[in-house]
């Protein structure tokens, strides 16, 4: 399948693409029943109410999502009421934006639902603001918004009643997605004229995102009840399809390899082979993730299961008439690469079986974990709250540069013969983000998607006349628009003026011409207004957090492989204890990775050591592929040889950890120790089979080592700085 209609079709099945339908759906409904009583500002009013509302029905366990909605109904009304008590006032409604803004704004710092609670709340009083009714006309105004907002919610409990599963289905296949696409990322790296640095990059890009969805499913499936405590079939089986993933991705991390040895090495025909089937595995993965976001069976391609046994065959022949003293570590690695390869595929095999939701395959699947442990509950501390007015917090910076700067554009607006007041106000609400970053991308998304969407929106305005026609352009772009808000920005942008040039035009509003100008304008000033309060009130830099996030990702490292080398040396380990230190090793380092990126969208003044971070970064990536490939070899109890590496391990974890490190006499840490005792350990061996297990145990010890040394010399060398 071509990459764009690959794409497409897996952008089209998403849970984006269901909540774009949904949102238009509930916007368009009370326009087209208004339309036929003949009462359009009555469907408009009722559509603006359950807009406000879908900003906090992000995805989510639906108790969380029902009282979001709930509170934001009240809340929606409230603030809609008094911004109308207001309106004759301007020095009431200016403080009242003031405190309002602040307030909803702070609500950050109980998690992402909260932050959109406050922005529902903000978005219908900055829409009303020019508003001007008298009191009964300004009830009635309050109580559509109240229906509209209740109709949304009615309208989204309703889908969800009808496929409760259906956004755990599409979580999970959005995540498997990623695993397919950071094994792209990964294959990559087999090419012949691979960049590194771009793939290393690409690499730890792709885990932050991956993590990411990976948590939605987490708070998706582990905080509906329906699905862990109830214990149905489809129940089961999502939680079956969701834990083989993560299993799935360690089980990709694990083929880590010293790339740069391999091409020095290898022919580039062999490694060109194995990129092919990577890639032959990873479009695998889309067919499952796909199927999972449709609700269908997904099946096998036959052609994989040939590539693989074609590499075998192709390897086996190389193998024998290629090695020699010169290669044979590279060539062992290689065989380890393809051992981690069939073991994939047998997984993905079963992820296949999976979509087909057969209660003959899934009724054996149980778990005694509890997954309560694997998702983090906020609760509403009022503490929380005034701990945080202080100017550490980041969140506190937040909250004054957007109430200071929608006081100020208020201000502004009513000096200035502006047309509508309130598209300044709502472009320095949704461009302002906590971080320096976010906000310089959401600056020049505003600002260009506004100007190209101006500029298609009009070209259709000029050639297309019809307005059943437009009616239905209209529909389509609030859906792409609607689609795209949570994911992309910049196209949601684009499509979201379309739409509103066309509404506007079909409403027949006045001076159309100086609607679009206004559009632009407002959006220049909103835009500027927004910039400089970047920059007079800056967020905390993201290089002033950057140590904590490497010792933290670090040390979470340090207590995986610490874990990890207990198995491996004979060791019983719990496997609630082994999941959730490697859940916390791939969202510390997630975190990491995560801010050294927004860090390179900062000003160069305030990216200090950028070269050191980075190198920290890909250092602590490497070192969990590391461990997690050690932690896959679990098919022996070699108790007696493998207790040889415990001085090893000791070693390992002190450089890990900061604490006192064992060293020769020449000043060298004991990697010659770590090499004899793996010699040792091998020549002790009597099968070959045995000697193939310590070989590798052996390698990941002396890679995992030179790792640790070059974090503890980059983190040292940052100390001393």
């Amino acid at each position: 399948m071509p990459d764009f209609l690959k794409s497409y079709k897996q952008f089209t099945t998403s849970y984006y693409v269901t909540d774009g339908l949904r949102i238009t759906a509930a916007i368009m409904i009370p326009i087209i029943i208004s339309a036929y009583i003949g009462n359009i500002p009555m469907g408009v009013v009722i559509a603006l109410g359950a807009l406000c509302i879908n900003v906090c029905d992000s995805p989510g366990p639906l108790h969380h999502r029902v009282n979001g909605m709930l509170i934001s109904i009240a809340l929606v009304f409230a603030i809609s009421l008094i911004t109308g008590f207001s309106a004759n006032h301007h020095w009431l409604l200016a403080i009242e934006l003031l405190i309002f803004s602040f307030i909803f704004s702070m609500a950050g710092i109980y998690g992402a639902r909260a932050t959109s609670i406050g922005i529902a709340a903000l978005l219908i009083m900055i829409l009303n603001i020019d508003d001007n009714y008298d009191t009964k006309k300004l009830v009635l105004h309050s109580l559509f918004i109240l229906i509209g907002g209740c109709w949304y919610f009615l309208w989204s409990v309703l889908l969800n009643r009808l496929r409760p599963y259906k956004l755990a289905q599409q979580a999970i296949g959005d995540s498997i997605l990623s695993i397919a696409k950071y094994m792209q990322v990964k294959a990559s790296l087999y090419s012949k004229n691979v960049n590194y640095d771009e793939s290393y990059t690409a690499l730890i890009e792709r885990q932050v995102k991956l993590h990411t969805k990976q948590d939605l499913v987490r708070e998706i499936l582990f905080k509906t009840r329906s699905i862990v405590k109830d214990s149905t079939h489809k129940g089961r089986t999502l939680l079956a399809i969701f834990n083989d993933s993560v299993d799935l991705f360690e089980q990709v991390m694990t083929s880590q390899q010293d790339y740069k040895m391999l091409h020095a090495k290898i022919d580039d025909e062999v490694l060109a082979e194995f990129e092919k089937t990577i890639l032959a595995i990873a479009f695998e993965l889309e067919n499952i993730g796909v199927a999972m976001q449709e609700g269908k069976k997904s099946y096998p391609d036959a052609l994989t299961e040939q590539t693989i046994k074609e590499l075998e065959i192709y390897f086996d022949y190389y193998r024998k008439e290629s090695a020699d003293a010169s290669n044979i570590e590279e060539i062992t690695s290689l065989r380890h690469v393809l051992e981690n390869i069939q073991d994939i595929y047998s997984s993905v095999l079963i992820m296949h079986r999976y979509t087909a939701y057969d209660p003959n395959f899934t009724a054996s699947v149980e778990s005694e974990l509890d997954y309560n442990k694997f998702v983090s509950n906020t609760q509403i501390n009022p503490r929380l709250f005034f701990e945080n007015l202080n100017v550490h917090s980041n969140i506190f910076r937040h909250s004054i540069r957007v109430s200071l700067t929608l006081f100020i554009g208020y201000i502004s607006l009513k000096l200035l013969p502006i047309g509508h007041d309130y598209w300044i106000l709502l472009t320095i609400l949704v461009i302002l983000k906590p971080a320096y970053s976010l906000t310089k991308k959401r600056n020049m998304n505003r600002l260009f998607g506004t100007v190209i969407g101006v500029g298609v929106g009009a070209l259709l305005l000029y050639f297309i006349k019809s307005p059943l026609v437009l009616l239905v352009i209209m529909v389509v772009v609030m859906a792409g628009a609607y689609s795209f808000i949570r994911i992309n920005y910049f196209p949601a942008v684009i499509l979201m003026t379309i739409y509103l040039l066309i509404s506007f035009y079909l409403l027949q509003v006045d001076n159309f011409n100086k609607l679009i100008s206004d559009r632009i304008i407002d959006t220049l000033i909103g835009s500027a207004l927004a910039f400089v309060a970047t920059l007079l009130i800056p967020p905390r830099w993201e290089r002033e957090q950057m140590d904590t996030l490497v010792q933290n990702a670090t040390r979470a490292n340090a207590n995986y492989f610490e874990l990890v080398s207990k198995k491996i040396a004979g060791g019983a380990i719990d496997e609630m204890q082994y999941k959730l230190l490697r859940k916390e090793a791939y969202v510390a380092m997630a975190n990491l990775s995560d801010a050294f990126q927004r860090m390179l969208s900062e000003p160069q003044s305030q990216q200090e050591n950028s070269v050191q971070t980075y190198s920290l970064v890909v250092f602590n990536h490497l070192l969990l592929s590391h461990v997690s490939t050690l932690s896959s070899y679990n098919s022996y109890q070699l108790k007696d040889k493998t207790t040889q590496f415990l001085p090893v391990i000791k070693n390992i974890l002190a450089h890990l950890k900061n604490e006192h490190v064992e060293i020769t006499s020449d000043g060298k840490p004991v990697m010659p120790e770590l090499i004899k005792r793996s010699e040792l350990a091998i020549a002790e061996s009597h099968t070959e089979e045995e000697r193939s297990f310590l070989t590798k145990v052996s390698d990941q010890f002396i890679y995992i080592q030179k790792i640790a040394l070059d974090i503890n010399k980059l983190i040292l060398r940052s100390t001393v700085a």
